[in-house]
């Protein structure tokens, strides 16, 4: 038989094994696994000797502030970065501008993407006290999910009240889709930053730290649960930061039928190798905690607790960086490093090649409803592939990196393992470090109906 493509001597990862086996992709979908007969040939051939390969990663927490705050990023230079580091599909989160809230700014944002995005992407929208009237139409347009911040960020945000979220959220439950939550509390927030803008006036991580502390997340995780069992809606938690916060994640799955919320969480690289305790200091919105916590992630991934890790790639540029840091914006670079970095916990022996696709592949996919499509390379799902080489070396510079803006928490750390190929609905969009796609090849991705 004739394919389009071949991937040959393949070691692939599965969450439970690695097999060695033959790829082949026929129409942008995984044709078969296995060994292939010896008069099978296709249009191109790629030996994955010495290499690993894996489902497609996916980064379901991504801000490419496209529209309205491109200066910062745009589609454009946000997905190329993230093809550069080895991922085949992003969710993008909804405060640009104008928020994404309606079913008419979905489509505008879609409209805009479809021309500069070189994978396949995924949209947010947002809820906020003015939508839930276009809570329907945004699910027939395509959202992902929905989004609820219950702190400040980046972009014109508001906030919907307690009974219009409920609303929202019972709504989110009959249409079937899960809602996550930024989780901070804006009250806590505020009085422990006063606090500490008056204690310093050159604040080092602790104060960071201090001035939007675990409280204000562990706060905010409880009540999203309240309203995840009130509702009945699936929520996810994003980029936790705490020991407490996956304790009390931990303890609502133990709550007895038919109250069993269906929360699911991640967390992200910097939250797992960066603290408040470092001579350079990262503002990153929740902040970096102490070498506690840091711990505290390690073990709930250990244990199964933590569902996906995501990058929350949140570019700005280096002159708002470069700001005192009471005055500069929060948000840390990532989708371009968060594979190398989570590659080099694997031959350090923190994680292993299944635990990624575990935490960067299938659950992303499974949590958010394309399964059908993404997350694995079983027949029929679509040829998104990630090959990576667990022994390139590499140090990590911010000059090289590909997003708009050059900052990077990582600068000059040093890793083994790199991704070598990112391959899209069959299509190579990088090949041995090298750009091969086109921008405009990537496609909305929706959730099974």
């Amino acid at each position: 038989m004739h394919y389009d493509l071949i991937i040959k001597n393949a070691a692939l990862v599965t969450v439970k094994e690695i097999i060695k086996c033959d790829i082949a992709v026929s129409g942008g979908f995984v044709a078969k696994t296995g060994e292939l007969e010896c008069c099978d040939t296709a249009d191109e051939i790629y030996d994955a000797a010495g290499k690993y390969v894996l489902p497609g990663i996916i980064d379901t927490h991504v801000h490419f502030r496209d529209p309205g705050l491109t200066e910062k990023e745009d589609f454009e230079t946000g997905s190329l970065s993230a093809a550069m580091g080895g991922i085949t599909m992003i969710a993008d989160m909804p405060n640009v501008m104008p928020v994404t809230s309606t079913a008419r700014r979905f489509n505008e944002k879609v409209d805009i993407i479809k021309e500069k995005s070189y994978i396949d992407f995924a949209l947010f929208a947002l809820l906020n006290n003015d939508n839930l009237s276009e809570m329907e139409e945004l699910k027939k347009a395509g959202a992902l999910g929905f989004k609820v911040f219950l702190a400040a960020s980046t972009g014109d945000l508001t906030f919907p009240s307690p009974p219009i979220l409920m609303k929202q959220m019972e709504k989110s439950a009959s249409l079937g889709s899960r809602v996550c939550f930024h989780c901070e509390t804006t009250e806590i927030n505020q009085n422990f930053t006063e606090v500490a803008k008056k204690e310093t006036d050159s604040p080092d991580g602790f104060w960071l730290d201090y001035a939007r502390p675990v409280i204000s997340e562990v706060y905010a995780i409880k009540a999203a649960i309240n309203f995840a069992i009130h509702s009945k809606a699936k929520i996810h938690i994003l980029h936790v930061t705490s020991a407490d916060g996956i304790s009390m994640i931990d303890e609502a799955r133990q709550i007895e039928a038919p109250n069993t919320p269906d929360v699911t969480v991640e967390t992200c690289p910097h939250y797992l190798l960066l603290t408040n305790s470092q001579g350079e200091v990262h503002k990153v919105y929740p902040p970096l905690r102490d070498e506690t916590h840091c711990d505290g992630l390690w073990q709930a991934l250990s244990e199964g607790i933590i569902d996906m890790i995501a990058s929350d790639h949140a570019p700005h540029t280096i002159e708002e960086k470069s700001l005192p840091l009471w005055e500069a914006p929060a948000g840390l670079c990532g989708v371009e490093t968060m594979l190398p970095l989570l590659l080099n916990e694997v031959n350090k022996g923190n994680l292993s090649l299944n635990d990624i696709v575990r935490l960067c592949s299938e659950a992303p996919a499974k949590i958010w409803g394309i399964y059908h499509r993404k997350g694995n390379l079983l027949p029929g799902a679509d040829a998104d592939i990630t090959i990576v080489d667990m022994n390139v070396k590499k140090t990590i510079r911010y000059s090289d990196l590909h997003s708009k803006s050059k900052t990077s928490p990582y600068d000059g750390m040093e890793v083994q393992g790199a991704p070598v190929a990112t391959i899209v609905r069959g299509n190579f969009v990088m090949k041995d470090g090298k750009l091969t796609g086109k921008k405009g090849y990537g496609t909305l991705i929706s959730p099974a109906l």
